[in-house]
């Protein structure tokens, strides 16, 4: 496994918490990150092409499944304005590298900001309508990514963070109350993801990768509402919530799930990450403007659980459409 991301990735060390609910359910998986501060995917773009850099190396070899994070403003601008233009390019490239490698390309869905996001309130007032907008972005990139005939995926972590905020609501309660679910799911600043947040991430993904529910699979002790979270990324990605997954595809052999396909896991290696800022850049006069992210977590402990049918699903090969 291998994440394209920036410190909405790596402060929280997306990676290794999403590795250890792999090892947790009994697989074997390894995993590499390649993440610095408000990175995009132009930049991962230009990595690959650099000579000699990590991002280099690590689309030299086979990896399964390659997981790319955008920065967290850029998916919602509005359509034809530059920073998305290049940033849907440069989407497509990275699901070409991906594919070239033999991995499949799963996009990280973010999440709106707390409270919207101040630097472009008109566009992103609020948390529900920063989330919607991020979520339109990111089906733009499985469909643009998708052109070439070999599918790519979504892992909808912001509809998950869409569904607690919700739970708040139904429940009578001001999802924005100060350390409640909502709230608790980031850091002071209202962007990042805290422990939590990252928690809940990390089960969206292991969900939308294998089909299984992350319900009774180990947590951090400190993560004192694991159960909760766990299964609101159940019901969001099993539900469906209108995104495709791998485990839903029909193969060519005319099976209804992957229960025949052969394993195959990813290199593991270590990159150098350094701790994250936000950084604020004007984008041109066209619209928004665009800083960077983050994250903050800990990786759970691994046991042994669906170890026949995660290893099985996690092998899942690109498939022509």
């Amino acid at each position: 496994m291998l994440f394209l991301g920036n410190s909405y990735t790596f402060m929280g060390n997306l990676d290794e918490v999403t590795l250890a609910l792999f090892i947790a359910a009994g697989g074997e998986p390894s995993s590499e990150r390649l993440a610095q501060p408000g990175m995009r995917f132009v930049e991962h773009v230009a990595e690959i092409e650099r000579d000699g850099s990590d991002w280099q190396l690590a689309f030299q070899g086979p990896q399964d499944w390659v997981f790319l994070q955008e920065q967290s403003q850029i998916p919602g601008f509005p359509d034809g304005q530059s920073d998305l233009v290049q940033s849907q390019a440069a989407a497509v490239s990275l699901d070409s590298s991906a594919t070239a490698i033999g991995a499949q390309t799963m996009f990280v869905m973010t999440w709106g900001r707390r409270e919207g996001d101040s630097q472009n309130p008109e566009l992103y007032p609020d948390f529900l309508t920063m989330q919607a907008e991020l979520a339109e972005g990111y089906s733009a990139y499985v469909e643009l990514a998708s052109a070439d005939g070999s599918p790519a995926w979504l892992a909808p972590a912001g509809l998950a963070w869409q569904r607690v905020y919700q739970d708040q609501l139904d429940a009578g309660a001001d999802p924005l109350t100060v350390g409640g679910p909502f709230h608790a799911l980031y850091i002071e600043d209202g962007s990042h993801p805290s422990e939590r947040g990252t928690y809940l991430t990390a089960c969206v993904i292991y969900a939308s990768v294998t089909g299984l529910t992350p319900v009774g699979l180990p947590a951090p002790a400190s993560v004192t509402d694991a159960a909760y979270l766990q299964s609101v990324a159940a019901e969001v990605v099993l539900s469906g919530e209108g995104v495709d997954y791998p485990w839903e595809t029909v193969e060519d052999t005319g099976e209804d799930t992957a229960s025949d396909t052969e394993i195959d896991t990813a290199t593991d290696s270590e990159t150098d990450d350094s701790e994250a800022d936000d950084t604020d850049e004007p984008a041109d006069s066209e619209t928004p403007t665009d800083p960077g992210g983050c994250g903050c977590a800990q990786a759970p402990a691994p046991t042994g659980l669906f170890a026949g049918a995660l290893l099985m699903i996690f092998g899942l090969r690109r498939r022509a459409a």
